[in-house]
């Protein structure tokens, strides 16, 4: 991108800004909302600094520009309350990564920020929001980055672990939130994902024999939790058991009787 065009994409958000902060001032001036519109100037930004060329650079530089705007909009509209405190992890997260450049898809690189993060925002969990554990959430999502990286090549190993990691999260995030038992129901779900990877496709069999018990038990447990005083998980059990006779007689025996004989 040459010069001029630059320059016309630097002048052209200066001006966009200039006219939406006059708005702001004239029509509401109790209100603070032209002080986002500055996070336009992101956008020329990255070609001034030659994209991809400067990347790092402009990624400092605009972390730096948005903790900046937000601790100025913190401090104009709820100085009581500094809530910038959890957004600082969440925007160091961006040039942490891209600086690392290749070492960004290393475990231990990946594993050595993202414990400094998951201790970051359980230390503000903590010390500022001591009576709703919001921590458990954001170590969740934080810890996909090491276990990603970890197991980028081995998908059937990610997914069980994967699994393993989603069902405690839910399990936490139930016990410590309410006291309805609920995890059961996406715990169910994403136990067919691991099994998915390690049955299908050559061992359809195996693979709807151990989804019809994982289906019968969830049913039965649902039972007992909502309703012990009434069975009724034997209905839907009896549908669920002609899904892997039906595989096992017309798949499995068909492919034994078609089969040459040696």
């Amino acid at each position: 991108m040459d010069k001029s065009t630059r320059g016309f994409l630097l002048v052209s958000a200066i001006f966009v800004l200039l006219f939406l902060a006059a708005i702001n001032l004239l029509v509401f001036p109790d209100q603070h909302w032209a002080l986002y519109t500055s996070l336009l100037l992101l956008s020329p930004l990255y070609f001034i600094l030659g994209g991809d060329r400067h990347l790092k650079l402009y990624t400092v530089i605009a972390a730096l520009f948005l903790l900046a705007v937000l601790a100025f909009s913190n401090y104009l509209e709820t100085p009581n309350y500094p809530w910038i405190l959890y957004v600082i992890p969440a925007v160091c997260a961006w040039p942490i990564v891209i600086l690392g450049g290749r070492k960004s898809g290393a475990v231990g690189y990946s594993l050595f920020w993202s414990i400094l993060l998951v201790l970051s925002y359980v230390a503000l969990n903590l010390f500022f929001e001591p009576s709703f554990p919001f921590s458990i959430f954001t170590t969740f999502g934080i810890m996909w980055w090491p276990l990603s990286v970890g197991l980028a090549k081995y998908p059937r190993a990610f997914s069980i672990v994967a699994a393993l990691w989603m069902t405690t999260f839910f399990i936490v995030a139930n016990f410590a939130t309410t006291d309805t038992v609920w995890w059961i129901y996406p715990v169910f779900a994403i136990w067919f994902w691991p099994l998915v990877m390690l049955l299908l496709p050559r061992h359809l069999t195996t693979f709807s024999f151990i989804g019809a018990g994982l289906l019968a038990v969830f049913f039965v447990t649902v039972n007992m939790l909502t309703s012990p005083n009434v069975i009724w998980a034997i209905y839907p059990i009896f549908a669920i058991m002609w899904w892997p006779l039906a595989v096992f007689f017309f798949v499995y025996k068909r492919r034994k009787i078609n089969r040459p004989l040696l």
